[in-house]
C-alpha cells in the first residue's frame, strides 16, 4: 500500500474524497450504513491517512458520522434537513446563479445551451446519474462565471446532499418534474437573463418544498 507526502498525500485525499462522496450520493454506500477505514482503504487501494482526511471533509459536509471506537456511520437522507438546505439554495445558490447568468461570456452561454440540450435527453428516462454529470459541468461553468469563491464553496456540500435525497425518489414523477424545472433555470442562464433565472429557481424551490411537505405527510 502507497504511503504519500505533501502534495501527493492531498490529492490522494482529494481523490478519495470525491469516490467516496459520489458512492454515497449515489446510494452505493447505503444511508445507515457503517463504513471503515480499513475497509475504504482496501477498496481504494490506499492507506488510512487520505481515508481518514476524506472521512473528516465528508463528515464537515454531513455525509458521515465519525464515531470514536465505533465505527464511520452514513447519515440518514433526512427531510427536515432537506428543507433547512432550501433555506440555504433560496438565498446562496440563488444569489450565484444570478450572477454568474450576468456576468457569463457568450462562449458560457453557449455552454449553457448545451448543457440544456444533454439534459433534456436525461429527463425522459430518469437517467439522473447522467443528468447530474451535465449539471456538475454547469456548476463548474456558473462558478466561474460568477467568480465568487465564498459562494461557490458554501454550495458545495449542499450539493451533494440535495444530488443524494434525489436519488432516493428515481422513478416518481416528482423527480423528473424537479428536472424539467431545474433544466428551466440553465435554459434562462443560456439566455443569459438573471430575472428569468430568478423566476425558475423560484418554481424550482416552491416546488420541492411542496413535494418535500407530501413526503412527510
Amino acid at each position: 500500500m502507497t504511503i504519500a507526502l505533501g502534495n501527493d498525500l492531498e490529492t490522494l485525499s482529494v481523490n478519495a474524497y470525491s469516490t467516496i462522496r459520489d458512492r454515497i450520493v449515489t446510494l452505493d454506500l447505503a444511508p445507515g450504513s457503517l463504513l471503515s477505514e480499513n475497509q475504504l482503504g482496501a477498496a481504494l487501494g490506499l492507506s488510512r491517512t487520505p481515508i481518514r482526511e476524506a472521512l473528516k471533509r465528508l463528515e464537515r459536509e454531513y455525509l458521515v458520522t465519525i464515531m470514536p471506537r465505533r465505527g464511520i456511520m452514513v447519515t440518514e437522507v433526512d427531510l427536515r434537513t432537506q428543507l433547512q438546505l432550501m433555506e440555504i439554495r433560496r438565498g446562496i445558490e440563488s444569489r450565484l446563479i444570478s450572477r454568474g447568468t450576468e456576468r457569463a461570456t457568450p462562449a458560457q452561454r453557449q455552454e449553457f445551451a448545451r448543457l440544456v440540450r444533454e439534459m433534456e435527453a436525461c429527463i425522459p428516462g430518469s437517467e439522473l446519474t447522467r443528468y447530474i454529470g451535465f449539471d456538475a459541468q454547469f456548476d463548474t461553468v456558473i462558478d466561474a462565471a460568477a467568480a465568487n469563491r465564498f459562494l461557490t464553496d458554501a454550495m458545495r456540500p449542499v450539493h451533494a446532499l440535495v444530488r443524494r435525497f434525489w436519488h432516493t425518489q428515481v422513478g416518481t414523477e416528482g423527480l423528473k418534474h424537479a428536472l424539467t424545472l431545474h433544466t428551466r433555470v440553465v435554459q434562462a442562464a443560456a439566455d443569459g437573463d438573471a430575472d428569468d433565472v430568478r423566476a425558475r429557481l423560484s418554481e424550482l424551490y416552491d416546488f420541492g418544498e411542496r413535494y418535500l411537505f407530501d413526503l412527510m405527510s
